[in-house]
């Protein structure tokens, strides 16, 4: 073998197979930087649905049959889904919408004005049931773009999120200094005097800090697991998990704090397990043992957790999720005030629904009078329940099927060394994400903001879509 030849240069990935690997992870932090919000009315959403588009589009273009065989089964719901919220919009003949349960009060008024025969949707609201359909592309977007993913990139992806809560939660800290109304809230509505971070709201940053920290354990039980390990990377990945913990319990949203608690429990657990193991990783490579101070630094995280927020509660007077925990009952929380009238509303609009993104507009019709106040009931906060009055029965069986195909998945993923895993598996971190997400979905609405939907989508296509590694034409 000659001189030259020997010390030629390895080539560098063209630019097709470099905008491949970075397109999913750029438009899940592009995501986050303009998705953090529920509402309609958000100024960056036509932007964000509009990038939206075009990155589906170029996914489309790249996926092999064998990848749109992967995705069938999630695509194929999403379409149905998309499908719904259309026919929701579709106008009926006056006999047949008359028939339809809770349209009372607005065949009343068209009698009074004279127009009893006009032809209306499903939908009370087609103006915010048009906003939903619109918001299809982003899911879409981001099911056909981790499709594209090989399963060599999915570390980018995991540190991705972990970066983007690094910037949430550290402009928290700047809406703090800024004040009440300052810079750095990036939403006109939000809940202005809190750490909200890149969301307009609070419980929404809690509970993406909480995912974040199970992303930040399964990289540090990763990194454990390599044969080269970067103590320096495992510092800054305990460090990281340790913060988002704390911040959880310090922005004031109790559902992020009890989201914080199961993240942090289940995120120990997998690095607990990993931290003396002797695989390698997947290929049961032996690799180094803990030694020295480092075999019991696993063991310091929760101390040093304790330490750091008894700390800073004593150092501030600021209203935490633990005073809300002890101070505030449940009987004086507006979502456990408003149940009954939520209640009374899924049992009037079970069948075809009240229309999705009706909700605000459908419960003033409602609304008792004690509950009457100068702010709005934005949604049931319950989304569950949220889904079943404006999507009624074709919704639940889309929801049911959705947790059906999610169930059987995971469960030919094997349940074997599940909280350990292997290096690179998802099936553990991706489960607590998702358990997080659909238990605080019971008090709140995370999965209806674009960016934690993304996120959503994303981790449950790599996990139960995932492909071979094999290196992609350009």
């Amino acid at each position: 073998m000659n001189r030259q030849a020997a010390a030629a240069p390895i080539p560098k990935p063209s630019f097709g197979t470099a905008l491949a690997v970075s397109a999913p992870i750029l438009f899940l932090i592009f995501t986050f930087l303009v998705g953090g919000g529920s509402r309609s009315d958000i100024a960056s959403l036509p932007l964000l649905r509009a990038v939206a588009v075009l990155a589906a589009f170029w996914a489309a273009t790249r996926l092999t049959a064998d990848d749109w065989k992967r995705i069938r089964t999630p695509f194929i719901l999403l379409v149905l889904l998309t499908a719904w919220i259309a026919l929701q919009l579709v106008p009926l003949p006056p006999a047949l919408w008359h028939s339809l349960p809770g349209r009372e009060t607005i065949i009343a008024i068209d009698r009074l004005l004279g127009q009893p025969e006009v032809w209306r949707p499903i939908s009370l609201t087609p103006s915010q049931t048009w906003n939903s359909l619109l918001a299809m592309p982003v899911p879409l977007a981001a099911l056909l773009l981790a499709a594209t993913l090989d399963p060599e990139d999915y570390p980018r992806f995991m540190i991705a999120i972990v970066g983007v809560a690094a910037v949430s939660g550290l402009l928290g800290f700047f809406q703090l200094l800024s004040g009440a109304g300052g810079a750095a809230y990036l939403y006109r509505i939000t809940n202005h005097g809190t750490m909200v971070g890149l969301f307009a709201n609070r419980n929404h940053n809690a509970i993406f800090l909480a995912c974040a920290t199970v992303i930040a354990a399964a990289l540090l039980r990763d990194e454990r697991m390599r044969s080269r390990r970067s103590r320096l990377m495992q510092t800054a990945l305990i460090f990281a998990g340790l913060a988002f913990t704390t911040l959880t319990a310090l922005i004031g949203s109790r559902a992020g704090f009890v989201a914080g608690a199961i993240a942090f429990a289940a995120g120990y657990s997998m690095v607990v397990s990993a931290w003396s193991a002797k695989p390698g990783g997947r290929s049961g490579v032996a690799g180094p043992r803990a030694s020295g101070i480092w075999r019991y630094l696993v063991y310091s995280p929760p101390v040093l957790l304790a330490m750091l927020l008894g700390t800073t509660m004593w150092l501030s007077d600021r209203t935490t999720a633990l005073n809300r925990l002890a101070h505030q009952g449940a009987g004086d929380d507006m979502r456990v005030q408003a149940w009954p009238t939520v209640q009374a509303m899924i049992e009037k609009y079970w069948t075809v629904g009240s229309g999705m993104g009706s909700f605000p507009d459908v419960y003033k019709m409602f609304e008792p009078d004690t509950l009457l106040s100068p702010s709005y009931f934005n949604h049931a906060h319950n989304d569950w329940a949220e889904v079943m009055l404006t999507g009624g029965l074709p919704m639940v069986l889309l929801l049911i099927s959705v947790i059906v195909w999610f169930a059987r998945r995971f469960l030919s993923l094997g349940w074997r060394n599940l909280i350990k895993g292997y290096r690179g598996d998802l099936r553990f971190p991706a489960f607590i994400v998702l358990l997080v997400l659909g238990t605080t979905s019971l008090v709140d609405y995370p999965l209806r903001v674009p960016s934690i939907q993304v996120m959503s989508i994303m981790l449950i296509t790599l996990l139960c879509c995932s492909s071979p590694v094999i290196a992609r034409r350009d």
